[in-house]
């Protein structure tokens, strides 16, 4: 399982890194053509359409990784997925046609003018096609077909990124520009993921398959529902409580935070797959341990250079408006890995026990709203990134103790805490000292970061385990 994890992990990484890299080097140019209230509202549907993700399908592409590995042969293989596949068509269909029938209304209440109906309506169309793209692209990582699954995503990119630039910049469309982009981006993706994996696909609908996947994941709406609020909150309170400028300014340390993904993106990728095919195997336990290791190192490293820099990239991608958004940086960075670092306790999972999971998404959610309302009018966006990293912190605790009970995996928890709490120190401490943006400043930060990694390489990894990583990266590079 180890050596599969690394190629796929490899792939994922350099596919995110890529597309995570698209996404910020356009921040110069949708800072610039739109102001923080515009942005905001960009960010308002990217909210919008991460809860549609959960609720619409019933979270069914989770049933798939479930029963996809399980399934006795390649025709009961494609069962699972075209079932959940039309299923998931049909759904999204119903929202579209709910949703344009009351745009008028949603787009009032949702973005106070009734003159903002045309970007409701291009918005819906975005969220609809995205949740098929969503979907296709997802079973492209139950099937393992990692290089598959990243060329669709970074033609999705290359997509969005030419027609909302170009309408954006040249035709001067604003808002519009961004949602069109979506949506040509998805439907061409969204394609081409069907023809990747065309043997899976087709004209069946089993009822069977269908209540068996939503059997599982019909608690992961619920429980998708609290880590939603748990992680959204703090920007529907801050839209609600502070208003759409400063919402613009939230969703901007978000972008920067989403640097985070280019860990998260190869491990969570390729690890969830390995582990539905060989939890049954006496050495995945430890061998999970071991990738969590190699994780906390890369995370560490992202969250110092966050630390660190957090100021020069906000200088260097925005203008003067979005400057505020720095020190929010490394908070929302860290809730960010928090936040999905439950893969690596995949116990509740593989005993199927997913209603556990909706006793403390629910606890998270609640405590998260308690402390954004509470605190926000009185501090104003630094008490949202705070709830929010609490939020998350809650979150993984306990869904590791529970999933412990069911799969255990023994963690270094005493050298992995060292390690974190040397990192934050040291970090905040140079940022207190060279604060200004200078030449030697910079220089010495970098030292600082570069470091990171090799001291927690030593401290937190075997010898011969170090060794036998260095040869699977020489083999990939």
């Amino acid at each position: 399982m180890i050596k599969l994890f690394f190629k796929n992990t490899f792939v994922y990484t350099l596919g995110g890194a890529l597309t995570r890299g698209v996404a910020i080097l356009l921040l110069p140019i949708y800072t610039n053509y739109l102001s923080p209230a515009e942005y905001g509202i960009v960010d308002l549907f990217i909210i919008i359409a991460s809860i549609a993700n959960i609720i619409i399908a019933l979270e069914i592409s989770e049933g798939i990784g479930r029963y996809y590995q399980d399934a006795k042969d390649e025709k009961e293989k494609a069962e699972y997925t075209s079932s959940a596949f039309w299923f998931t068509c049909l759904a999204y269909l119903l929202f579209l046609s709910i949703s344009l029938f009351f745009s008028n209304t949603l787009s009032f209440w949702l973005l106070g003018d009734f003159s903002k109906q045309n970007i409701f309506i291009l918005a819906v169309f975005a969220i609809a096609t995205n949740g098929i793209f969503f979907f296709t692209k997802s079973q492209l990582k139950w099937q393992i077909q990692a290089k598959d699954s990243v060329v669709t995503a970074l033609l999705n990119v290359f997509v969005v990124t030419i027609v909302a630039v170009y309408l954006l910049v040249v035709e001067g469309l604003k808002l519009e520009s961004i949602f069109i982009g979506q949506i040509a981006g998805n439907i061409i993706s969204s394609f081409v993921c069907i023809l990747y994996a065309k043997k899976s696909y087709r004209f069946t609908f089993c009822i069977s398959k269908i209540k068996q996947m939503i059997s599982y994941s019909m608690p992961l709406v619920f429980s998708g529902i609290g880590l939603f609020i748990a992680m959204y909150i703090d920007r529907i309170a801050i839209k609600d409580l502070l208003g759409l400028d400063e919402l613009g300014i939230y969703s901007i340390a978000y972008r920067f935070a989403g640097v985070a993904f280019l860990v998260l993106a190869g491990f969570q990728k390729s690890l969830s797959p390995l582990v539905f095919k060989h939890y049954k195997e006496e050495n995945t336990p430890s061998d999970i341990s071991k990738i969590f290791d190699i994780f906390i190192i890369f995370a560490l490293f992202v969250v110092s250079g966050a630390i660190l820099f957090n100021k020069e990239l906000v200088v260097l991608f925005t203008t003067d408006a979005y400057y505020s958004s720095a020190s929010l940086i490394p908070i929302l960075t860290m809730a960010v890995f928090f936040s999905n670092m439950y893969i690596f306790a995949p116990g509740i999972a593989i005993a199927k026990k997913t209603k556990l999971i909706l006793i403390f998404t629910a606890t998270s959610a609640i405590l998260n709203i308690i402390l954004n309302y509470i605190l926000i009018p009185i501090f104003g966006l630094n008490a949202a990134a705070y709830a929010t990293l609490i939020s998350s912190i809650s979150v993984f605790l306990i869904y590791t103790i529970l999933s412990h009970r069911f799969y255990p995996i023994f963690y270094q928890v005493k050298k992995i805490l060292l390690s974190s709490m040397l990192m934050l120190i040291v970090s905040y401490s140079l940022t207190s000292i060279f604060y200004e943006i200078k030449l030697i400043s910079i220089i010495i930060k970098m030292i600082c970061l570069l470091l990171v990694p090799i001291c927690c390489s030593f401290f937190l990894l075997e010898k011969k385990y170090l060794q036998k990583i260095k040869l699977e990266i020489s083999k990939k590079i």
